[in-house]
Order: C-alpha cells, then sequence, then structure tokens
C-alpha cells in the first residue's frame, strides 16, 4: 500500500474529479445528437390492377345470376319436400325461365301428382363462372342430392338422389338474371 501524505490525498483526489469531468466533457461533445424518433418506412404500394368497370359489371353479373341459382335450387326442393305443386310458385318465376322451369317443373308437377315427396336436403358443392356476355352467362355447377330420397304417400322409397354436374345458361330478363337452360350428367365426384 501507498503512503501518501496529507496533502497528497486531497491533490490525488482533486486530480481524479477533475480527470473525470474532463472525460465526461470529452465524452459528451462526441457523442451523436440526440436522433429523434423516426415513422417506420412505409410498405411498398402495391402495383396490382385496378377493377376496370367491365370487370366489376361481370363481377356482379355472375353474383346475381349464383345468387338466383341458388334461391331457385332452395325453393325447388322445398316444393319437392311439401309435395309438389300444379305452378311454379312466385320465386321460381322469379329465379328461372325458358326449358329449365319448364323441365323442372315437369318433376314438380308429377311429385304433386303422384302423392310423392322429397326428404332430405341437397348440397350445392360448387357454382363456377364460365363465359360471359352482358345479356347471358354460363354458370358450372354441381349438386349433391345423395342425401335426399323420394318416398310415396305411404312412406315407401321411390328412389335416392346422385351427384350431378351441370353447365347452365343464365339469361338477364327484364333486369333479373334467371337460370335459362342446361345440361348435366350423374358424376362420381365434383373437381
Amino acid at each position: 500500500m501507498w503512503r501518501l501524505a496529507k496533502g497528497e490525498a486531497v491533490v490525488g483526489v482533486r486530480r481524479t474529479v477533475g480527470a473525470v469531468a474532463l472525460l465526461g466533457m470529452l465524452f459528451a461533445a462526441c457523442t451523436p445528437e440526440a436522433v429523434l424518433p423516426t415513422a417506420p418506412p412505409s410498405p411498398p404500394v402495391s402495383q396490382s390492377p385496378t377493377e376496370t368497370a367491365q370487370e366489376r359489371q361481370e363481377r356482379l353479373d355472375y353474383a346475381a345470376a349464383e345468387k338466383s341459382y341458388r334461391t331457385f335450387r332452395a325453393e325447388y326442393n322445398r316444393v319437392l319436400r311439401a309435395g309438389g305443386a300444379k305452378e311454379p310458385t312466385k320465386v321460381m318465376k322469379a329465379t328461372a325461365g325458358g326449358k329449365y322451369l319448364e323441365e323442372l317443373m315437369e318433376i314438380v308437377h308429377a311429385a304433386k301428382g303422384l302423392g310423392d315427396h322429397q326428404e332430405g336436403n341437397e348440397k350445392v358443392i360448387f357454382v363456377r363462372p364460365g363465359g360471359y356476355s352482358s345479356t347471358e352467362l354460363s354458370l358450372e355447377v354441381c349438386e349433391d342430392t345423395r342425401a335426399t330420397r323420394v318416398v310415396d304417400a305411404e312412406g315407401k322409397e321411390l328412389g335416392r338422389g346422385e351427384l350431378r354436374t351441370a353447365s347452365l345458361l343464365v339469361k338477364s330478363v327484364d333486369g333479373h338474371w334467371k337460370v335459362w337452360s342446361g345440361q348435366g350428367k350423374k358424376v362420381n365426384s365434383c373437381a
């Protein structure tokens, strides 16, 4: 241990405090000025193309046509569960016409005449857009009626549903999209 005289200890402490103060001032002078926080950079603006008026109209028309199709199918199945009908309902006439309505009404009318009815519900697997013009368009659909069955007045099962795909023509009639005609076939799976 070093021995310091009384005066030397005070001078040593003063020198140490002075050196620390000097280093503190030098350090403060060497640090960068306070940096103000900045907002994080904005993500780059997406360059995806905007929808044109034609694309928008097509999208809206397909949505309206699909709604007509789904509404008709729901009403058609409701009428079959109720035992058929002699005439198309107001909903059926508002959402379908032409050969489509004519052919499906034959089934509804026959069920009424025979006293048959449907049990169970149909499931629409998909509805996809096909060709398009401003007055008509096509829909590709897959309908699953395998959970349904047709029974007679005594409750005897006459038949079961199936899995079908169809290409449907939907027309604009007086500003409303109506399912107009179509061709379908029984399938093993919907793809």
